[in-house]
C-alpha cells in the first residue's frame, strides 16, 4: 500500500516542482522601485539607455548608487524611462527592460543593455541582441521575443514617459530628490545632496 501510494503521489510532486520554477509573465507592471519603501529619501531618476549621459551616470554614480544606499535600505529609488526621440534603440531598449522588470531582473539586465549601448557608441541595436543579453541575466528568449514583437509594455512605457513630460524634461538623465529636481556637478556633489537628506 505504501508504495502504491508513493506512485501515486510523485507525479504530483515532480509536476508541482516543475511549475514551481517557471515565471510568471506579468503585462501590467508599475515602474520599478528598489530599496527602502518607508526611507524619508526618495529618489526618481527618467534616463534613456541610449543616452551617453545616462551611460556615464550609472559607470559613475548608479553601481554606488545601488550598492550602498539602496541596497542597505537607506533610500527609495524609482527608475523611470525616458527615450529620446533621436535615439532610435531607446525605446526597444526601454520595452527590454520593463520586460526584465516583469521577470524580477530590472538591475541585472539595466547594467548589460547600459554596458551594449557604450559598446555600441549610437550604432543599432537588434532586438535579436538585446534577448542575448536576456539570456545572460537568465530571461526567457521565446518570451523577450514575444513581448517585443506584441508590444507588451509600450502602456507602462508611455505612462512612464508623460510622467517625465509633465516635469517638464529636456534631457536625460533627470534626477529627483524627494520630488525636486537635482543639480549636481560631481559625484561627490550627488551623494552629499543625499546624505544631507539622510540627515534631515
Amino acid at each position: 500500500m505504501k508504495k502504491i501510494f508513493l506512485l501515486v503521489l510523485l507525479p504530483i510532486l515532480l509536476i508541482s516542482c516543475g511549475t514551481e520554477n517557471i515565471p510568471q509573465v506579468s503585462k501590467n507592471i508599475e515602474s520599478a522601485v528598489f530599496g527602502a519603501p518607508s526611507s524619508k529619501v526618495e529618489l526618481t531618476v527618467f534616463a534613456d539607455y541610449e543616452c551617453p549621459a545616462c551611460i556615464y551616470f550609472e559607470k559613475t554614480i548608479g553601481k554606488d548608487l545601488y550598492e550602498n544606499y539602496v541596497k542597505t535600505s537607506k533610500i527609495t529609488v524609482t527608475y523611470k524611462n525616458f527615450p529620446l526621440l533621436q535615439h532610435k534603440n531607446a525605446e526597444h531598449d526601454a520595452l527590454s527592460g520593463l520586460y526584465a522588470l516583469s521577470q524580477g531582473k530590472y538591475w541585472e539586465f539595466s547594467l548589460e543593455m547600459y554596458a551594449l549601448e557604450d559598446q555600441k557608441k549610437g550604432d543599432i541595436v537588434t532586438d535579436s541582441e538585446r534577448v542575448a543579453l536576456g539570456k545572460k541575466v537568465w530571461l526567457d528568449p521565446i518570451e523577450m521575443q514575444k513581448s517585443l514583437d506584441e508590444g507588451w509594455y509600450k502602456k507602462q512605457l508611455a505612462k512612464e514617459k508623460q510622467e517625465g513630460e509633465a516635469k517638464g524634461l529636456e534631457g536625460t538623465p533627470s534626477v529627483y530628490l524627494n520630488g525636486t529636481i537635482m543639480k549636481f556637478k560631481s559625484k561627490e556633489e550627488f551623494f552629499g545632496m543625499i546624505d544631507a537628506a539622510l540627515k534631515l
